[in-house]
């Protein structure tokens, strides 16, 4: 017998959201495993010779990256299709989506972690949601190991945060733009392009519909950081898009 697809994952994370909502949005049962940042180092390296998650394991391989993972998914499940099938619009949904994976996440990873990264007990119960009190005091108690290799690894310094944050709005500028009149991004139908994009807003935005919501009550930076982005067409649209499209989880539990 076959395995299911198994996903390892961070709940938090907008790159992880990518590939869970792909594989609902398909129908693909799968098993998840949340992993815990900076604990998971150890298996995700041996899995695939890198750090970073989402990772699928499909037919006995791991496959690294919200990217290569969907375009596997698209080839194996093309129903409903992500990739337009006219070769121009396809090119322009991928491009869109290398520019919110390349050019946006990593701006919003930075602006949503350092809400966290001076509150060493509310980065630990966000950190270890779902896992109990006992890990969560070993991470806590792990955090000042983790901090500066957290920053290192999403070039996080301060200055890098406060030039994301003053791109905030022209990341929202270009989603803006993008909007067409048939609501989506390109063409007329839902397309990995507006999947990407909805899911990488989700760093700051926590729209209803997102898997695993962040444990009350959220910092104070990350509360005022949504509430002065909450008038903006973007992120209506994006709350628009969840609302339409994130559906019913295809997780098997």
């Amino acid at each position: 017998m076959v395995a299911a697809p198994h996903l390892l994952h961070f709940r938090v994370s907008h790159y992880n959201e990518k590939v869970r909502w792909a594989l609902d949005l398909k129908g693909v049962a799968h098993t998840r495993e949340a992993l815990v940042p900076g604990l998971h180092i150890p298996r995700v390296r041996f899995l695939t010779g890198q750090n970073k998650v989402p990772v699928l394991i499909l037919d006995g391989e791991a496959l690294a990256g919200s990217a290569q993972i969907i375009d596997e998914l698209e080839r194996r499940w093309p129903e409903p299709v992500l990739y337009p099938s006219d070769a121009k619009l396809r090119e322009r949904a991928l491009a869109l989506q290398s520019h919110f994976d390349d050019e946006v996440a990593p701006d919003l990873r930075k602006l949503f972690w350092s809400c966290y990264f001076d509150r060493p007990a509310d980065c630990a119960r966000m950190a270890t949601d779902g896992f109990g009190g006992a890990l969560r005091v070993l991470w806590r108690g792990m955090y000042p190991v983790f901090k500066p290799a957290f920053r290192r690894n999403m070039r996080a310094d301060r200055a890098s945060v406060e030039r994301a944050r003053a791109r905030l709005g022209e990341h929202f500028d270009r989603l803006e733009q993008e909007i067409g009149q048939s609501s989506y991004l390109v063409g007329d139908v839902f397309s990995v392009a507006d999947l990407t994009a909805a899911a990488v807003f989700t760093a700051i935005i926590r729209p209803k519909g997102f898997p695993y919501p962040l444990p009350e009550p959220w910092p104070k930076e990350l509360s005022e950081m949504k509430a002065s982005i909450a008038g903006r067409s973007g992120c209506k649209w994006v709350e628009e898009i969840y609302a339409k499209h994130r559906g019913q989880s295809a997780e098997i539990l």
